[in-house]
């Protein structure tokens, strides 16, 4: 069934839009509406950083600073809006225009002195977004360059809401990039000139907005709202504040491209855009959290219809507030004409910004939630010259109790759900951005669905409602999750609801096991030889079942995250140690976590102890099972055999092995840690395979520049290296940075000076829950890395090991956060793969298919007529290790 658009009907004579021209300008020239209200709040609340728009940009290469001095100071010249300041007369503000040489002053700062360079930015950053603009002074733009490195500089931009907005930043980033490129090369700018300025736009705003069409646009408003709750009463974890601070956080998602064009098609087969469907998805959310069936959702508008202002800096965006009716229990697909219906009507009527209509009303309205959509991104800039690379500035801002911003990125839909940290926590917003997966693949699969009835539980929260006795250990908003089941209407007691460890529970009996005592998963059997005793627990191991005392966990090689002193130091002052600790402080507790033992096959690769050969062009030395990081207990020693510090290898036998195989071009030391082992020691491995004319690089596989960066004040390093670069082949560190908190000021100075003497840096990454599972972080680690001269060129897996299941990641949220991974990097800087062992080889994990399976290529393998083959399998829910992945 297609759904009828409503379009309001108007009269012609209001409908007839005069164009915008730059005419004489009155004495004083008035504000525009959006202007007006927020010069109104300023008065009202003072300044605050909710006010500010940001623009950071890292800038990596030769800056010529004087051609971008000369490209702010053209900005300035061009939009009069960027020297505009506020006066007031007779109690009515008006725009005060500055003359077009003024100027766009370039505050700098050398932070290379710093102890701590990226902390010194964070600071400056910091500071720079907490200072107030003032209005009647100006002027509202202000820019700093922190100098971090002779090729190496951050532009930071930030101008008032009363002057710029979001579509704002992109014209102003777009504009200075070909400023600067002609004064750099000497020529005349390529930009078209403006027709009008933004004073001629609020003067023809407030020309057009008078009389019978404010009337009537006020008339609409004021229907729209009648009768509509003043407050969304969602379930917070914190109770709200007297004052608003904004302090604010996100977590990001990506709906997956099937789910996506699942919804395109939904939207194509009913008649309605893909925002309308979105929005009803969103409101489905918000209606089973509040409890309310009428709410009032706002969404920005870029409000650029027309030609004059499309290249105009300035303050365009306005709110349309959409009211959406759920009640009556409709079903998906009447939810989806109801919010087509909403959505044409409010556009049609937008040029009253929402902002000024709620103060028509008593008491006024304001929307708490928020939906942004944006399925045109900004055209990507480039300054001549230079690495660009865009800074999150301002992203921990929260407006409103939920924003959530949603764009297309290729043919997946990307999302970002902002929240005050003043009334929620991370972990219940996560749960709100799955309720909105599975309230969109719901509305995809059964339209037919009524709205009150839609099965609405995470995997997680089913296991919850299985579990726990949520009236007494669960959180505010773990218990309103429990009262969703009871808001079905009509619940079948006998259909299926939850389907947990192979056991199937009804409605009736999910609804009695809530209100019970707690269930307690048996205990997992021991073997026959070994009794549990008292706080002990049973671990599988390679070579079978084990009982583990608490005692063993916390202080035995079986399961010690052994970290140096310094190490620990290091992440108290890396400000993340709250993902940190979670490397050095192990849990007993944890053994209780999902999980299975390692089963990547590296014994089966083993040719002889010591040695592997698990990849075509790659032999593996197991150099040491010694290693000072928390990967500790990366099983070495028992997938080879051994239970001493270091492997009893045969290097002559070795270096023979390795002549007989000419595919095998680098050698990678490894197994634990190799650079835990004397230079002597690894000089005495390079007499066996240096000779060897067919290898091109020997790699050292390490993470003591993390853990230990004091081994490279050892002044034998260097001939080492020396000695490998003498031998015509190439010295390769393969570092293992997991987190940005680990590549400390010592940490990056090692990896500089030794790439000073020729020396190359991979970086492979371990993914790790609650350490590393966030692309932002991940991101930044990366991008740290290559501003170092270190490549990113794996994201490894997480494997789930008992007694380290802490650091299991599923398969679907890895695919999900190296996507992440890759729309916060530059072009230049998406060098790394996301893969995962196995016994065959390294594989690349693709993408999570909507027919269930996980698609994957072979990335290096035994046979080197399978690299590069692409094969899939089914996809389990929850595991991040199958025992078999190559399916076909």
């Amino acid at each position: 069934m297609k759904l009828a658009r409503t379009i309001n009907a108007t009269d012609a004579a209001l409908s007839a839009v005069p164009p915008i021209e730059a005419l004489p300008r009155p004495s004083r020239v008035p504000l525009s509406l959006p202007q007006q209200r927020l010069w109104f709040l300023s008065q009202r609340k003072g300044g605050s950083k909710a006010d500010l728009i940001y623009v950071g940009l890292r800038l990596r290469g030769e800056l010529d600073e004087a051609a971008l001095q000369s490209a702010l100071n053209g900005l300035m010249a061009r939009h009069e809006v960027l020297r505009t300041t506020f006066g007031v007369e007779d109690g009515e503000p008006f725009q005060r225009i500055g003359p077009a040489g003024i100027g766009l002053p370039l505050k700098r700062h050398d932070l290379t002195a710093a102890a701590d360079v990226e902390a010194a930015l964070a600071e400056l950053m910091s500071l720079e977004g907490q200072a107030v603009f003032d209005l009647e002074a100006g002027p509202l733009i202000r820019t700093r360059l922190a100098r971090l490195a002779e090729d190496d500089h951050l532009l930071l931009i930030i101008m008032h809401r009363m002057v710029s907005d979001g579509r704002s930043r992109e014209i102003l980033i777009c504009e200075l990039g070909e400023l600067y490129g002609a004064a750099r090369e000497g020529r005349a700018d390529r930009l078209r000139p403006l027709p009008v300025q933004y004073a001629d736009y609020a003067i023809w705003q407030r020309g057009r907005l008078a009389g019978e069409l404010f009337q009537r646009h006020s008339e609409y408003w004021l229907r729209m709202l009648h009768g509509t709750p003043a407050v969304l009463d969602l379930p917070t974890d914190l109770p709200r504040p007297a004052q608003w601070d904004y302090s604010g956080s996100y977590v990001e998602f990506v709906l997956h491209e099937r789910l996506s064009a699942q919804l395109k098609e939904l939207s194509q087969r009913h008649g309605t855009t893909l925002f309308v469907t979105l929005l009803a998805g969103w409101a489905l959310v918000l209606a089973r959290l509040s409890g309310q069936n009428e709410m009032v959702i706002g969404t920005p508008r870029a409000n650029r219809t027309r030609s004059e202002i499309e290249g105009l800096i300035g303050c365009f965006v306005r709110t349309l507030a959409l009211r959406i009716d759920l009640s009556g229990n409709p079903t998906l697909e009447t939810l989806l004409e109801r919010a087509n219906a909403a959505a044409p009507g409010a556009q049609d009527d937008q040029d009253l910004p929402f902002e000024q209509a709620v103060e028509l009303i008593d008491p006024p309205h304001k929307p708490e939630v928020i939906l942004t959509w944006q399925n045109n991104p900004g055209e990507s800039v480039e300054l001549p010259g230079l690495e660009l690379e865009y800074v999150h500035v301002g992203d921990r801002v929260a407006q409103h109790d939920l924003a959530l911003n949603l764009s297309q990125v290729g043919e997946a839909i990307c999302g970002r759900l902002i929240y005050p940290t003043s009334l929620f926590e991370r972990s219940t917003v996560e749960r709100f951005v799955s309720y909105l997966q599975q309230a969109l693949s719901q509305m995809a699969a059964d339209p037919g669905q009524r709205v009150w009835s839609v099965p609405f539980l995470s995997g997680e929260k089913r296991r919850f409602a299985v579990e726990s006795n949520p009236t007494e250990d669960a959180s505010p908003q773990d218990r309103w999750v429990h009262d969703l089941l009871g808001a079905q209407a009509e619940p079948d007691p006998k259909a299926i609801a939850v389907v947990y460890k192979d056991q199937c529970l009804s409605d009736g009996e999910l609804m009695a096991r809530a209100t019970a005592a707690p269930l307690v998963c048996p205990p997992q059997a021991p073997p026959a030889n070994s009794a549990p005793l008292p706080d002990t627990t049973v671990m599988n191991f390679i070579e079978g079942p084990r009982v583990v005392t608490e005692g063993e966990l916390q202080a035995s090689s079986i399961m010690r995250y052994h970290v140096t002193n310094s190490y620990r130091d290091q992440i108290t002052n890396s400000g993340y140690y709250e993902q940190l600790k979670h490397i050095v402080e192990p849990s007993f507790q944890e053994f209780e976590s999902p999980g299975n033992l390692d089963t990547s096959g590296e014994l089966d690769n083993t040719v002889f102890p010591g040695f592997q050969h698990k990849y075509a062009q790659t032999g593996l030395v197991m150099a040491t099972d010694r290693c000072a990081s928390y990967c500790r207990y990366c099983l070495r020693k028992r997938l080879v055999g051994k239970d001493s510090d270091e492997i009893a290898a045969d290097f002559a036998q070795i270096g023979q092995y390795i002549r007989g195989h000419p595919e095998i071009t680098n050698v990678l030391i490894t197994g634990g840690d190799p650079l835990v082992l004397s230079t002597a020691k690894l000089d005495k491995m390079l007499d066996h395979l240096l000779p060897i004319r067919h290898l091109d690089s020997i790699r050292f596989g390490t993470k003591t520049l993390a853990y230990q960066p004091k081994r490279f004040e050892d002044p034998a390093l260097p001939a080492l290296f020396k000695r490998i670069d003498e031998a015509g082949k190439a010295a390769v560190i393969v570092t293992h940075f997991d987190h940005i908190g680990e590549i400390s000021v010592e940490a990056e100075h090692n990896v500089r000076s030794l790439r000073a003497q020729g020396v190359q840096f991979l970086n492979q990454t371990v993914l790790l829950a609650k350490v590393n599972d966030n692309p932002e972080i991940l991101a930044a680690t990366f991008a740290k890395c290559h501003q170092m001269g270190i490549r990113p060129y794996y994201l490894f897996q997480a494997r789930p090991v008992k007694g380290a299941s802490h650091f299991q990641v599923s398969l679907r949220r890895g695919i999900e956060i190296a996507r992440g991974i890759n729309q916060r990097l530059s072009g230049i800087q998406k060098t790394f793969k996301y893969i995962m062992s196995h016994n065959t080889g390294k594989i690349e994990v693709l993408d999570l298919g909507a027919d269930g399976r996980i698609y994957m290529r072979y990335h290096q393998n035994k046979s080197p007529e399978k690299i590069g083959e692409i094969f899939s399998r089914p996809h389990l829910e929850g595991a991040c290790w199958l025992d078999d992945l190559p399916e076909g």
